[in-house]
């Protein structure tokens, strides 16, 4: 089930890749939903666009969140696409397992998305089916080191979305996997290492835009060469795998 135009709901549509891809849907005749904390950034994105409103909203909230789905299915009717894009993420010290660091993160980026997902399923099903997807990262293939708290809850949403992906389709439901590589963003400017292959955000939202509305395939992974590079990783021999994980600790 291929979606061409709509209603989409983006959450982390106020900056970023999220804000790239509202303006790109808004663009191709879409009525699009952003939601983010921050309302004076949704506002800034909605600008010059009629078919963008905004939706202030805290993914840590679930109370929030299930009255958001309900207004946003009142006001535009239905709920044709999804995309999950807000994040956290901080550069962390090596051995670094900080509880209260760690929570920030996972509650964002992980539990958002599980907030999110039983009243706007709920929706989905009501109006016959829909698009549910989610923007993972290519850090979520393997445990980078510095990135424990952000890999984690990367790879904890590519593993939920497999198991969503078999359990909504007989629902009329397709759960669908997005995994960028570095892509310029308030974000990434907080990287103190070098990001091979960075992308720019509009760049990002034309390969996302594509491959949401051309065809209903789960994954949707770039750049190819950066993908690539991870699985290949990810498919090394564990003693190979840990020795070259080790090569990118930093020196003292």
């Amino acid at each position: 089930m291929t979606v061409k135009t709509g209603v989409a709901w983006i959450i982390g549509g106020g900056s970023g890749i999220g804000a790239a891809v509202a303006q790109l849907l808004a663009s191709r005749g879409w009525t699009v939903a952003i939601s983010g904390r921050r309302a004076e950034k949704l506002a800034d994105v909605a600008k010059g666009h009629p078919t963008i409103s905004p939706y202030p909203l805290d993914v840590t909230d679930g109370e929030a969140i299930n009255a958001t789905v309900h207004k946003i299915a009142a006001d535009l009717g239905r709920i044709d696409l999804f995309i999950f894009g807000a994040a956290a993420w901080q550069p962390m010290d090596v051995g670094d397992y900080d509880y209260d660091k760690f929570r920030a993160i996972v509650d964002t980026n992980y539990l958002g998305v599980i907030r999110v997902a039983n009243p706007l399923i709920e929706q989905m099903a009501r109006q016959g089916g829909g698009h549910f997807a989610v923007i993972a990262s290519v850090a979520g293939y393997f445990g980078l080191p510095r990135s424990a708290a952000y890999s984690s809850t990367k790879a904890g949403l590519i593993n939920l979305l497999e198991t969503m992906r078999t359990e909504l389709a007989p629902r009329n439901i397709v759960v669908r996997m997005i995994a960028p590589g570095f892509v310029k963003s308030e974000l990434t400017a907080k990287n103190d290492f070098p990001m091979p292959f960075l992308m720019e955000a509009d760049a990002a939202a034309a390969r996302i835009v594509d491959g949401l509305t051309q065809s209903d395939r789960f994954e949707i992974a770039f750049p190819r060469r950066m993908v690539w590079l991870m699985k290949t990783v990810r498919w090394l021999p564990y003693p190979i795998f840990f020795w070259l994980t080790a090569k990118m600790l930093p020196r003292d």
